[in-house]
């Protein structure tokens, strides 16, 4: 997904209008902006509304507080707080950039752009609101104006991290898998992955006869089960792998072809001659798309994991559903929905359903008083070796955009993933199909936040399914 966008963190302002507003006020705002630059985005709302209360058409308090309220996800009031500054203040680049900003984060995508093209009307010198108006053309799916807009940001701010890692996600979109996995490590400079430092020099793809390899897991569940099928290659190239993942993969990966050892995060980590992320193997391998290692099953369920699902007389067809990923995730507010969405999975006859949900989300299964609809086996599941195990014994999996969707595709049994509008690189733009996984369709939103018409069409593909 693409990165934060610009234009949204407070900024002290210059003196001159600072030394004009009364003194208690110059004292609430300096502590807001204290608290806000530490993070303490309550305590900074209450001091920019405080000041407010002084100076209620102020545009300088108003924008900050936009700022903190959209920290929040309080994105209505923050949309307030920018319109009333751009009433009072109609002539401010910055005030419509951030009302596109918070737009775009509300899926109002035409909006978005409208604003920020105001922003470059008024100050045609404002990078800022070109690369976020590159930001909301990239979520639109026009991907090539994205990138040229990036490229113009860049002109002006060479190696710019935030323009540089979103241009490498648009590239990828574009399937440009060379040019966009060689931008792709500009990951390591935004701040959201923890940066690990070896003596031992990074693998560069050259032979390596005999050595050990120490290839370590850098994201998520659904990054590892994606690109954990580089190791073979890895192998391949004559050395000896040893491969570091999240304790919850340790079991099912264990067994992975061409991997001399797996070992969990925090294990002590064996002797080794050179090192790699994982996720930079696409671009050591220099992989074009047609190129990528698309082999399926690169995944076997161990034998002791799992247990037998229990099949009810009469079913034709064995789905199991997930409806949410990691809250913590940045774009889980557009990839999860409710169980509900699912249920009408269930009115079909032949058809049970059974939840893969873990987690809190889990929980709806109960809440929504549907238990009796859907059989629960997520909860039996004490990490993915079991999981897989589960889903093997299953005839389709139907999911969000999760690692559940990455671990069917691995294990090579029919899924079909509900993709957000603002879908992640990886499933590209417009395609149905995913050439990472051959057993995998698509079934794409047409417009944000609307599921209705991704669930009906999945409905009716499962009713030709089982009537097939």
């Amino acid at each position: 997904m693409s990165s934060k966008t610009a234009t949204t963190k407070p900024e002290r302002q210059e003196p001159n209008w600072i030394d004009t507003v009364p003194p208690k006020v110059k004292e609430i705002f300096l502590a807001a902006i204290k608290a806000h630059a530490a993070k303490k985005y309550e305590e900074a709302i209450t001091h920019y509304a405080m000041a407010l209360s002084f100076l209620p058409d102020d545009p300088v308090l108003l924008t900050n507080l936009g700022v903190a309220l959209r920290a929040q996800e309080k994105l209505k009031a923050s949309e307030v707080c920018y319109r009333r500054a751009i009433a009072v203040k109609p002539d401010s680049p910055g005030c419509y950039s951030n009302l596109g900003n918070v737009l775009r984060r509300q899926g109002r995508l035409k909006e978005a752009v409208a604003c920020h093209r105001r922003a470059i009307e008024l100050d045609r010198k404002f990078i800022d609101a070109y690369y976020n108006l590159g930001l909301v053309l990239q979520d639109m799916g026009k991907l090539d104006e994205s990138i040229r807009f990036f490229n113009y940001c860049l002109k002006f701010r060479p190696g710019d991290e935030r323009v540089s890692w979103d241009k490498s996600l648009a590239l990828l979109a574009k399937a440009d898998f060379v040019n966009g996995f060689k931008l792709y490590e500009y990951r390591w400079k935004r701040g959201e992955i923890t940066v690990r430092h070896f003596r031992q020099p990074l693998w560069d793809g050259s032979a390596l006869e005999g050595k050990t390899i120490f290839v370590y897991s850098e994201q998520g569940f659904g990054d590892t089960l994606n690109f954990c099928r580089y190791l073979p290659l890895v192998a391949e190239a004559g050395g000896k792998v040893i491969f570091e993942c999240q304790p919850e993969l340790l079991s099912l990966l264990e067994g992975m072809d061409g991997v001399h050892k797996v070992i969990a995060g925090g294990d002590r980590i064996p002797d080794f001659d050179v090192q790699a992320p994982l996720l930079s193997l696409p671009r050591i391998f220099k992989h074009d798309i047609d190129s990528i290692p698309r082999q399926c099953p690169y995944i076997k369920p161990p034998g002791n994991a799992g247990f037998p699902v229990h099949v009810p007389q009469g079913t034709r067809c064995k789905v199991g559903i997930a409806w949410a990923g990691k809250s913590t995730h940045k774009n889980n507010h557009n990839r999860s929905v409710r169980i509900e969405n699912f249920l009408p999975l269930s009115s079909l006859p032949g058809v049970t359903l059974y939840s893969l949900q873990k987690g809190p989300e889990a929980a709806q299964l109960e809440q929504s008083g549907c238990g009796f609809l859907v059989r629960e086996l997520g909860g039996g599941c004490d990490d993915f070796a079991d999981t897989a195990k589960i889903m093997s014994q299953l005839d389709l999996i139907i999911t969000v955009d999760t690692s559940v969707a990455h671990l069917a595709g691995a294990l090579n049994i029919p899924v079909w993933v509900a993709i957000p509008y603002n879908s992640d690189w990886r499933w590209m733009r417009k395609r149905i199909d995913s050439p990472w996984y051959p057993s995998m369709t698509l079934f794409r939103q047409k417009h944000p936040d609307e599921w209705d018409q991704v669930f009906d069409k999945i409905l009716n593909e499962l009713k030709k399914k089982i009537n097939g």
